[in-house]
Parts: structure tokens; sequence; C-alpha cells
């Protein structure tokens, strides 16, 4: 038996009005006579066209002292749903599903309603098991400004950046020696083909500052695939983040100071809210502690 819609019933009153036999009408929306019957009589009964109910419980409302405990945190820590699941539990030990706090977040604006979820394609997820092993590093215009960032690989820590007005390798090495005074000297560093960091032919033997300046302090350079942005995919769903959040903050230190010591980050040890900066300490291998001293080294 053919199911009723709410469109299918409005045709139906009109055969009605039209004078269509009963059986006749029956016969082409496929439900029994008796059917026609019912939706005539609810008709005549109070003059309006039958509509069908929606299936399902009503919407519960949320209650309003946990909308607040939802805002306050999305405040404080500004993540999607996920993370803030676990962050409510953590600081108000209460459990809200992230189902509520996506609908409260997007009732006030806070989030885009995702209509069409697209499916994830499964990469094989691969990153240094140390601290310190391996930069990723490249540049990102923001605006009318150039920003550059290295990020630590095995931890997600940025560890160091700038914003210039312009993206040249002079600025790249201003960078990372900024980098180097603070948390060392890496093993490797990732980047991609740009002609900040290698030269436009001839790359093998051409001279590049860029080249010289990692030979002079024992650092392997590592170049990403071409048209393979996923080899250098950590430091480009930074930038990614960056443009979606820059906005709520004052500045872009500011944000990565977010990112870097408030925001738990997915990747790393998600069940205990693990930051970048804990990461970071967590994975730093035995012989380069002693190599470091400074603020840094005392978790606040």
């Amino acid at each position: 038996m053919r199911k009723l819609t709410n469109k299918k019933i409005r045709w139906i009153i009109r055969q009605l009005d039209r004078g269509t036999p009963v059986k006749e009408i029956a016969a082409v929306m496929r439900v029994t006579p008796r059917r026609i019957y019912q939706i005539k009589k609810q008709y005549e009964e109070t003059g309006e066209i039958p509509e069908l109910r929606q299936s399902g419980r009503k919407p519960k409302q949320i209650d309003k002292e946990i909308e607040q405990i939802i805002l306050q945190t999305y405040n404080k820590y500004r993540l999607s749903p996920v993370p803030l699941e676990k962050l409510i539990e953590r600081d108000y030990g209460i459990h809200i599903p992230h189902n509520t706090i996506y609908k409260v977040l997007l009732k006030h604006g806070l989030v885009e309603e995702n209509m069409n979820k697209k499916k994830r394609r499964k990469w094989v997820r691969y990153e240094r098991k140390h601290s310190m092993s391996l930069w990723q590093g490249d540049w990102k215009m923001l605006g009318e400004k150039w920003i550059i960032a290295f990020m630590d690989d095995a931890s997600r820590f940025i560890t160091c950046y700038g914003v210039f007005d312009s993206a040249t390798t002079e600025n790249t090495i201003r960078v990372l020696r900024k980098g180097f005074a603070e948390y060392g000297i890496p093993d490797e560093i990732l980047t991609d083909h740009g002609t900040q960091f290698v030269a436009a032919k001839s790359r093998e033997k051409a001279r590049h500052k860029f080249k010289e300046f990692l030979k002079e302090n024992g650092i392997r350079h590592i170049l990403a695939r071409v048209n393979h942005p996923q080899t250098n995919g950590k430091i480009e769903r930074f930038f990614g983040l960056m443009e979606q959040k820059i906005g709520l903050f004052e500045s872009l230190d500011e944000f990565v100071y977010w990112y870097n010591y408030v925001k738990p980050h997915m990747s790393l040890n998600f069940d205990e809210l693990e930051i970048p900066y804990q990461a970071f300490l967590r994975k730093l291998p035995a012989e380069r502690v002693f190599e470091f001293s400074g603020r840094w080294l005392i978790e606040e």
C-alpha cells in the first residue's frame, strides 16, 4: 500500500471536490476506500485539508543553565562541539552530548549548519615519534600580509612564526633563527618547493640561501611531493584553522597562544585533552631535554 503524503492528500481533496468517485481515487492512490472516506470526513468536519503529523518525539527544550554552560565554555575555548563535550565534563563535572552543544552553538550563530557531510578519505596518518625530529614550515597570505609558521611534526606545536610584507628567504631564515634560539635546532625541516626554500631551476645543484643556512646548522631539508599537499598537511591544516578563527582574536600572537596552550588537539592524546605544548614536552627525547633551559620547560 502506498504511503500518503500531504501533497497526495491535497490531490485527493481536489478530486473529491470535483466529484471523482472514492473507489477511483483509492485505486489511483493505492489505498483502501476506507482511508479516502476518513480523509473526506475530516475535511468536511473541519473545513481544512488534513495534514499528516510529523513522526517522532517533540524536541526536548534545552535547560537555560545548560545553555549558559555551553556558551561560557565556547567563549573560553572557542572550539567545536566534540572537544567542548570533554572540556565541559572536565570543568563542570557534567556530561552534555556534543549534539546538544551543536544545537546551542547553531542557535547562537557560533557554528555553520553542515547540510552535506562529506565522506572523509581514509589517510594513513604519519607523524614523527619525537619532538624536534622534524619541523614543517610554509608561507600563507592573510589579508595583505604574509605569515610564515613552523610546526613540530610530532606534537603540532608552533615553534616559531612571523608576519611580513613579503614572503622571502631572508624572512624565513629570520623566523627560524628565533625558533632555534628558543627551542633548539631540529633534525629535519619539511617545506614545499616555493622559491623561498629552493632555487627555481637546477634545484639539486643551484646555490640557495635557505639551502646553505640549513647546511650550516646541520639540518636535512625534505621537500614535499609536487601537487601532493597532504605531505605538508599538518601546517596546511593549521593555516586553515587560522583563517577560520583569527577573527575571534585580537592578534596573531593571541591566536597562536590559544593554539599552543589552550586548544586540545584531536590528533594528540585527546582523552586527556592534551594541548600541543604538553605533547611537545612529552615527546621530547631525553637527550634533548638537557639542551634547553628557560620558562617553556616549566608547566604553569
